[in-house]
C-alpha cells in the first residue's frame, strides 16, 4: 500500500516537471553556445608545420633582408578545454641569420657581406602558448566551420645548438588560421612573433631585445574523441503525456479500491483495539528540477503549498528532504553540491514562503542518481516525514 501510494505520488509530481523539462529543452537545443564539459583525455591534437622565418637583432637592419631569411620548423602538442579556448606546448625554430658589426669569436659570425660580419646559428624555442578561437568564442560553437582564426600568447625558453650555446627567456604570440579539411585533420597557416633577451643573436646593444618572425604552413591531427558534446534535450511529447495521465487515473482508481479493501477489513476487526497517532500519513513529496539548476520553478513551489498545509495540521512531525542529481551530467562534485543546493531551496521556499518551522526541516541525503529511471526524474528532491 505504501509502495503504491508513494508511485503515484511521483508520478503525479513528475507530470508538470515533464512539460517544464521540454520548455528548457528547447531552449537548450538552440544554445549556440552550449557544449558538455569534457573529459581530460578528449580534444588533444599534435600538428607540425614547416616555413621561413627572419632575425631581427641589435643591427640586422644594416644588411639585406633576404640573407636574413631562413628555414624553420614547429611541432606542437596540445588541448581544447572549450570550443573557444585551449593550451599547447610547442618546439619551434631550427636556424637563425643576421649581421654584426664585430667578430669576436663568440657571436656565430660567419664571413662578412654589405660591411658587416654574418651570422647563422641554429636554435630551438620552447614555449607554452594560451589559445583563443575567436570564431567559437563570438560566433557558437560549430564543428563543421570551415575556417577559424586562433590568436596565441605564451612564454617560453631559447636555446642555442651553436657554439657558445646560449639560453634565453621568450615571449611568444601570433595567429593561427585554420582550415577545415576533415574531422581528423587541418591545414595551418601560422604567423607568429618572439621576442627574447638581447644575448639571444650575442649581439648585446642596440634596441636591448631580440625577435625572430616565421610564417609556417602545417598540418593538425586531432586525436579521438574530438569535437564537443551538445546538450541532450529530454523531450516529451502530447501523446507520451496522455499516457502519463491515463496510467496516473486507472492507479488513483486502484489505489481508492484498496482504500475501501482496507477499511472494510479493519471494520471486520472489532477485537482488535487501535491507537491513533497524530501522525501524517504522507508519502514522499516530490519537486523536480531543471538540468544542472537548483531553482525551485513556480509550479513547483506552488506544489509545495500542498505539503506545507499537511506539515501544519501535525505541528510536531519532523521532515527529511533528500537532493538528488541526474548523475549521467557532470561530476560526482558537482552532482553532491547541486543536490545538496536542491535540497535547501526546497527548505527555504517551505520556512519564507510557507512560514514552516526551519528545525522541522533538514537536509539528508545530497548524491547523483541514476535509479528514478528516466535523466529527469533524477533531478529532484523527495520530502519525507522521519522515520
Amino acid at each position: 500500500m505504501k509502495k503504491f501510494l508513494m508511485l503515484l505520488a511521483v508520478s503525479s509530481m513528475s507530470l508538470g516537471a515533464m512539460a517544464q523539462e521540454t520548455e528548457t529543452a528547447e531552449k537548450t537545443q538552440y544554445d549556440e553556445y552550449a557544449v558538455v564539459t569534457n573529459s581530460f583525455w578528449d580534444n588533444w591534437f599534435i600538428s607540425g608545420g614547416v616555413g621561413a622565418s627572419a632575425l631581427l637583432g641589435d643591427y640586422d637592419n644594416k644588411g639585406d633582408f633576404g640573407k636574413r631569411i631562413s628555414p624553420t620548423i614547429n611541432i606542437a602538442v596540445g588541448k581544447w578545454f572549450t570550443p573557444g579556448l585551449g593550451l599547447r606546448l610547442q618546439y619551434s625554430g631550427l636556424q637563425a641569420k643576421g649581421f654584426i658589426p664585430g667578430n669576436n669569436g663568440m657571436n656565430y659570425a660567419d664571413g662578412m657581406s654589405d660591411g658587416m660580419y654574418k651570422q647563422k646559428f641554429n636554435y630551438m624555442n620552447l614555449h607554452a602558448d594560451a589559445m583563443f578561437n575567436l570564431m567559437a568564442l563570438f560566433g557558437g560553437y560549430n564543428p563543421d566551420r570551415v575556417y577559424e582564426l586562433i590568436p596565441y600568447a605564451g612564454f617560453g625558453m631559447t636555446h642555442s645548438y651553436s657554439t657558445p650555446h646560449r639560453q634565453s627567456m621568450s615571449v611568444n604570440g601570433g595567429l593561427i588560421n585554420r582550415f577545415r579539411i576533415s574531422d581528423a585533420f587541418d591545414i595551418n597557416l601560422e604567423l607568429s612573433i618572439a621576442g627574447f633577451e638581447d644575448k639571444f643573436d650575442a649581439g648585446i646593444g642596440g634596441k636591448g631585445y631580440d625577435g625572430v618572425v616565421s610564417a609556417t604552413v602545417g598540418v593538425t591531427y586531432r586525436f579521438a574523441k574530438r569535437g564537443f558534446d551538445k546538450p541532450k534535450p529530454q523531450l516529451i511529447s502530447e501523446s507520451e503525456l496522455n499516457v502519463m495521465r491515463d496510467k496516473m487515473n486507472d492507479m488513483a482508481a486502484e489505489n481508492r479500491r484498496l482504500a475501501g479493501e482496507l477499511q472494510q477489513a479493519k471494520m471486520a476487526e472489532p477485537q482488535v483495539r487501535e491507537v491513533e497517532v497524530d501522525r501524517p500519513d504522507v508519502t514522499p513529496r516530490t519537486v523536480f528540477f531543471t538540468i544542472e539548476s537548483a531553482k525551485v520553478s513556480k509550479r513547483e513551489a506552488m506544489n509545495l503549498s500542498y505539503l506545507a498545509e499537511t506539515m501544519k495540521k501535525y505541528p510536531d512531525t519532523k521532515y527529511v528532504v533528500n537532493g538528488y542529481a541526474d548523475s549521467a551530467t557532470g561530476t560526482a562534485e558537482f552532482n553532491q553540491q547541486l543536490a545538496k543546493k536542491r535540497a535547501e531551496a526546497v527548505i527555504k521556499i517551505l520556512v519564507e514562503k510557507y512560514g514552516i518551522e526551519s528545525d522541522r526541516l533538514s537536509v539528508g541525503k545530497t548524491e547523483g542518481v541514476d535509479t528514478f529511471g528516466e535523466p529527469i526524474l533524477n533531478r529532484v528532491v523527495l520530502v519525507e516525514a522521519s522515520k
